[in-house]
């Protein structure tokens, strides 16, 4: 079997994921995806996307998770969870040995909603800020809203199906508990799906191919 060259390679890889050295979430399709805030913070969240460094793989990836980032932010209208502070208490217990700083409060923040003392401190490990002392740097930081986000992401390997367009198994990565299997987040599931398919089209994506409810 004749070998094939490595730029052949490439070329194909490139084609199948419809990225041959060209950004896929551009400010236009972002304006898409976002189309319910002022332009002026839509480039302020952009610019936070492009200084994270994260692209997506694929047009599949990148309809999944702005998908998702639209869900938690509300169409990016809040990078700060809305009942904050009140809710913050909500968050104070801990599944492992960390525990949150005195006066400190771990609601969700960033484009994911990152909760939780434990979560906060593994990003902080991971990314080297120190977010368990100063949670409050995930609103201020445009591109830490979304290093928490991707953080979260690819830490819990929801990259995988994205790339796929398996819009179901990414649901139950971020919140399959209560919105999977008629939860009693079901109803917010039906929301998650219906702003996919809107996306998917901002990507000039049709009908998703597998089952988008989990």
């Amino acid at each position: 079997m004749p070998l094939i060259p490595a730029c052949l390679l490439a070329f194909i890889a490139c084609v199948i994921s419809y990225n041959c050295g060209q950004e896929i979430i551009t400010e236009q399709n972002f304006a898409c995806v976002f189309n319910a805030i002022s332009a002026a913070v839509r480039t302020s969240r952009f610019d936070g996307l492009k200084k994270s460094g994260w692209k997506a793989s694929n047009i599949d990836e990148a309809a999944v998770f702005l998908a998702h980032v639209f869900h938690e932010t509300d169409g990016l209208k809040t990078v700060r969870e809305y009942c904050a502070p009140g809710c913050g208490t909500n968050y104070a217990g801990s599944w492992c040995s960390i525990k949150g700083k005195p006066n400190k409060l771990y609601y969700g923040r960033g484009w994911f909603q990152l909760s939780w003392p434990c979560n906060y401190h593994a990003a902080s490990r991971s990314l080297g800020v120190d977010l368990l002392s100063n949670p409050d740097l995930i609103e201020k930081q445009q591109a830490l809203a979304v290093k928490t986000a991707i953080w979260f992401y690819k830490t819990n390997k929801m990259d995988v199906p994205s790339k796929q367009g398996d819009f179901a198994a990414t649901t139950r990565i971020i919140d399959g508990k209560l919105e999977c299997n008629g939860g009693s987040g079901a109803a917010k599931q039906k929301k998650r799906v219906e702003s996919c398919k809107r996306i998917r089209k901002c990507f000039g994506l049709g009908e998703p191919k597998k089952n988008s409810m989990c």
